[in-house]
């Protein structure tokens, strides 16, 4: 298997930081990882190039990246933590 990916526009661009263009590259294991590209122009010779981020693989459960969750901040985030009854609001 050859390595290939493909990159669109972002159709999610909201700040000036985020990739002007996003998609996946395919390894060649077949892993696939998040790919994204932001233009840029050579302040001296006006020359336009691409900065590229190979990111972290593709879950299989969605098609949107995520941000890695530390391991403590699952933890706590999924574990019960019981309310105590003076602070329900009815």
């Amino acid at each position: 298997m050859e390595a290939k990916g493909s990159l669109r526009k972002n159709a999610r661009k909201e700040k000036e930081s985020h990739p002007d263009l996003t998609g996946k590259w395919t390894d060649q294991t077949g892993q696939q990882y998040w790919l994204s590209a932001w233009r840029n122009v050579d302040q001296k010779t006006g020359d336009v190039y691409f900065s590229l981020k190979l990111g972290n693989p593709v879950e299989e459960r969605g098609d949107a990246p995520m941000k890695p969750v530390p391991a403590h901040s699952a933890a706590k985030a999924n574990a019960y933590q019981p309310m105590p009854d003076d602070d329900i609001p009815f």
